[in-house]
């Protein structure tokens, strides 16, 4: 009998180590699976966080690289829209322009309505001249944030190019509806009164802008109302505050040409003209000053 009961603990004992023996094995597999799982998801995590750093570093190379293996890690990622618009991004900054635009029209088809993301991918399409597109995201965007000035002053910006002057004018008065203070929707007027030939709005509200903010273009559009205007000595003024600010653009030295016409210098005018070739403007457009001179001679 005791026989009989020794055998059947050794049996029980036995068939107990075994199984902690499978449960060891099991543990230790199901450790190593979260393990993996667990450094999976580090690894997109680390991938996106470490973006910032190299963008901030402007390291286009690897941020694009880091970007790209966290996409490749978890391409069915819901948060995947961020890491494309940021893409988009580093794309545009290393003038991979069709890229980029794929990147933005991707991350759209993830969420349609982000409007940072439109707003990216508008600002892309008017680098690459693709005004139409942008004038469809423009308005896409006043549609979606009733209170964003920026699709407004572009949207508008844009009709004036196309000649739309009751939209170009809609467009500006929400934008100061939205911000009395405005000064981009200030501008916006003050450009579309110029195209119209009312150079004394348009150089008032420059005036207006200047005031409050010292940029070049400013300096430059109230100096263009002032030659119309026959005040060139006012103009002259702007033009050296505009030299002051950029002296290496072109359009400085064609209005420079074109004061220097007006006061009857066409040697001046010519010598302004040609340095404004000099530095990339379009030879066509000052034909003219340079025609003065050769006659003047």
């Amino acid at each position: 009998m005791k026989m009989r009961e020794f055998r059947e603990k050794k049996v029980v004992l036995y068939k107990i180590s075994a199984y902690m023996r499978w449960f060891s094995i099991l543990s230790v597999w199901l450790c190593f699976i979260i393990a993996v799982n667990d450094v999976s998801a580090q690894t997109y995590e680390n991938y996106a966080d470490s973006v910032d750093r190299y963008t901030g570093e402007r390291n286009w190379h690897k941020a694009e690289e880091m970007l790209m293996k966290a996409l490749e890690k978890e391409p069915a990622n819901p948060s995947n829209f961020i890491l494309l618009s940021n893409l988009g991004t580093v794309h545009r900054n290393m003038g991979k322009l069709k890229e980029a635009l794929a990147d933005y029209d991707n991350a759209l088809s993830i969420t349609p309505n982000a409007v940072a993301i439109i707003h990216n991918r508008a600002a892309l399409l008017l680098e690459m001249d693709s005004t139409k597109r942008a004038y469809s995201d423009y308005a896409r965007i006043k549609v979606l944030d009733k209170s964003d000035i920026d699709s407004r002053y572009y949207h508008g910006m844009i009709a004036l190019g196309y000649g739309y002057f009751d939209i170009a004018q809609a467009d500006f008065e929400e934008a100061l509806a939205i911000d009395k203070n405005s000064l981009d929707a200030k501008r916006g007027f003050a450009i579309l009164y110029k195209v119209k030939n009312d150079y004394e709005k348009a150089a008032s509200l420059y005036s207006e802008i200047i005031e409050k903010e010292n940029r070049q273009s400013n300096y430059m559009g109230r100096a263009e109302c002032y030659l119309e205007l026959g005040k060139l000595q006012e103009a002259e003024s702007d033009l050296q505050e505009a030299q002051k600010l950029n002296p290496s653009d072109p359009d400085i030295y064609m209005l420079k040409a074109k004061l220097a016409e007006l006061q009857y210098r066409y040697d001046d005018a010519a010598g302004y003209a040609e340095e404004a070739v000099a530095l990339g403007a379009d030879s066509r457009l000052v034909e003219q000053y340079l025609k003065k001179k050769s006659k003047d001679k």
